[in-house]
């Protein structure tokens, strides 16, 4: 059997399974995300820049693919962090930025990393640069979880950990066990469904 072709349009942000849309993890979390609608649009968007900035560098600190040099002060102190986490952890990562989608669920999504700890337990990580780590993040890593079930069978029953970056270079990690966030995500995949079938 043919696998199916997942697609990533950049521009967009819009994923296709054999040339058709489905929704990704962010927009199937959209009526839960934080409201930033009293922050002006220029400082969103500055923080939107550096967000995926600080992701491209530590997805390139992953692979051993970062010039340092070149990497701006700013998102290199995010980047000390990041590698901060890893040494303290003992980190192996096993994936990076890895583009999944679930055939049998219809949605897709790009999770963050997965490593292996000092002692053998494997994280689900997602990186953060925001001053509040949000519980609609425990959600988000649920979702990830279920693509990694769907696509990659045998990678189920990871922690699912937040990991807050400083630009001072410190981190802090944050859990998200609740057994209600899987159900969560189920249900907000199940409205974004009924909604897109009876527009």
């Amino acid at each position: 059997m043919t696998q199916p072709l997942c697609e990533f349009d950049e521009a967009s942000h819009t994923y296709r399974i054999d040339g058709v849309a489905v929704p990704s993890v962010t927009q199937i979390l959209a009526p839960i995300r934080p409201d930033f609608s009293a922050i002006p649009p220029q400082i969103l968007e500055a923080k939107r820049r550096l967000g995926v900035a600080v992701h491209l560098a530590t997805e390139l600190d992953d692979t051993d693919d970062l010039d340092d040099d070149a990497t701006s002060e700013t998102v290199m102190g995010y980047v000390r962090a990041w590698r901060r986490f890893k040494t303290d952890s003992g980190a192996e990562v096993l994936m990076t930025e890895q583009r999944l989608y679930s055939e049998r669920f219809r949605f897709a999504g790009t999770l963050d990393g997965v490593v292996r700890v000092r002692g053998g337990d494997v994280y689900l990580v997602d990186r953060k640069t925001s001053a509040t780590m949000h519980a609609s993040y425990g959600v988000q890593l649920a979702g990830y979880q279920m693509l990694l079930d769907d696509s990659m069978p045998g990678k189920g029953g990871l922690l699912r950990k937040g990991i807050r970056l400083d630009s001072d270079g410190r981190y802090k990690v944050f859990s998200y066990d609740s057994p209600n966030d899987e159900g969560c995500f189920r249900a907000l995949l199940a409205v974004h469904n009924w909604i897109g079938a009876n527009r």
